[in-house]
């Protein structure tokens, strides 16, 4: 990376290569429903890819506001103001509360008619739901999980997060294994035996992490807090005016990918399964690159927390030249294992198969500037509370671009799969031009901690 010390680099992969193996664990937990149900054909991995889909929109929703506690959290760390985020992680995870309830109820009431809406299969809407029903309440768990880990993350802290993530999988898949195929007196339970799995190493997931902050009496796990600590009213003020935007572009975002699967759900059913196959293999990449886009978040935002603006644009400017770099090698490496990815799915169609592999090496190449964006938004502008134009960046290369675009080359032009996949990047090329102008005029170099996140940017 441009211009770094020796000891910043070595900061870099500290913080970068256990979140990044946390992120890959918690893509393969997706994965391993996906993979585990392969041997049961395309309607099985269309109704678990397509259940994971819908769960992604919300979970994508409250991770926009765990983001906003590693933001808070990096700067009060810089800041030596560390005993002020334990307040902050009890009002989120309310917050986190009051957005899920009503959530699962709608999915109870009308689960089926969601799954309908990116399919027209009898078999695929009624497993679908099935499979929501019980993985959409889990997601209570991972709200917790996501807060705790994001305030560790603001402290450097990120070792407790990637083994307890190693658990929850190994946990999943013997968990998968066992209730897909049945044995031990549990009769075969297919995708919904899948389900199950997913909802009780997520339960065992978030109960170890609070074991482990209560035992060990970590500083952002909250032994107390007053009425009047929780009813203040600047906190809230503070923390909902970082998160709201957040939350909204994660959602809107999450909201726009599940958009995408619904158009390549009523293509067909053979173009629902290569995409439901594709998505954890392109998150998988992803997830390689999520750590050092949170390790610069964290870099960034607790130097801005000590007001060294300079030595923050240099952090930041180092990670979004380096990251897509990197990621293009990665993809590389990819491509030269491909016989090795989709070994598991050898029980597949083999139409399927064929498209699965075209579409994947669009899917690497693609990656680039996927990596990118996410660096520049999650781990620049973000880590100075420049969520309100990263939002209506989020909104404008996907709603504004890449949606109508990708909708008029599968219905209108009627194209071939791969094509309608490659004019969805029209939507990342758009968002990477406007986030490397917003992140060269400098407007998100600001210290928060001071409880006034519309303060003036520095510039430098």
């Amino acid at each position: 990376m441009q211009k770094r010390s020796p000891s910043t680099f070595k900061q870099c992969l500290k913080l970068a290569w256990p979140i990044s193996l946390q992120s890959i664990l918690v893509t393969m937990l997706g994965m391993s429903d996906i993979m585990m149900v392969g041997h049961l054909g395309d309607a099985a991995v269309a109704s678990v890819g397509l259940g994971n889909r819908i769960q992604f929109v919300v979970l994508i929703i409250l991770s926009g506001l765990a983001a906003g506690v590693g933001v808070l959290s990096a700067q009060y760390y810089g800041a030596g103001k560390s005993e002020r985020i334990s307040p902050i992680i009890i009002k989120t995870l309310a917050i986190g509360a009051g957005v899920l309830f009503p959530i699962v109820l709608l999915i109870f009431a009308f689960g089926d008619l969601i799954v309908g809406l990116g399919t027209t299969d009898p078999v695929i809407i009624t497993t679908g739901a099935e499979y929501l029903w019980v993985t959409m309440p889990s997601l209570g768990f991972v709200v917790v999980v996501m807060v705790f880990e994001n305030a560790l993350r603001g402290f450097s802290q990120v070792r407790l997060s990637m083994a307890l993530g190693a658990v929850a999988i190994v946990i999943n898949i013997a968990l998968n294994y066992w209730l897909i195929n049945g044995g031990l007196g549990i009769d075969a339970m297919g995708v919904l035996g899948a389900a199950w799995a997913t909802f009780i190493a997520r339960a065992i997931h978030a109960l170890l992490m609070l074991t482990c902050l209560a035992k060990t009496r970590h500083s952002v796990f909250p032994s107390k807090l007053s009425g009047a600590q929780f009813l203040n009213k600047s906190q809230w003020a503070h923390l909902i005016r970082l998160v709201w935007p957040m939350m909204v572009s994660f959602g809107v975002w999450s909201l726009g990918t599940f958009v995408y699967q619904l158009i390549f759900g009523r293509i067909g059913t053979q173009e629902l399964a290569v995409m439901s196959l594709m998505a954890p293999l392109e998150g998988l990449l992803v997830s390689f690159f999520f750590g050092f886009a949170s390790a610069c978040s964290i870099m960034v935002g607790q130097r801005l927390g000590k007001d060294a603006f300079g030595a923050a644009w240099s952090v930041a400017r180092g990670f979004a030249i380096t990251a897509p770099i990197v990621t293009l090698l990665l993809g590389i490496v990819m491509l030269s294992l491909e016989s090795l990815v989709f070994m598991p799915y050898t029980n597949l169609n083999q139409d399927t198969l064929a498209v699965a592999h075209d579409i994947f090496l669009l899917i690497t190449f693609g990656t680039c500037v996927k990596v990118f964006n996410m660096t520049a938004s999650m781990g620049i502008l973000r880590a100075g509370g420049d969520n309100k134009h990263c939002m209506l960046i989020d909104i404008s290369g996907m709603w504004v671009i890449g949606i109508p675009l990708t909708f008029a080359a599968a219905f209108y032009f009627e194209l071939a799969l791969y094509w309608v996949v490659l004019i969805t990047y029209s939507e990342e090329v758009t968002k990477a031009v406007l986030f490397a102008y917003r992140m060269k005029a400098k407007h998100w170099l600001r210290n928060l901690t001071d409880h006034s996140v519309s303060a003036e940017p520095h510039s430098s």
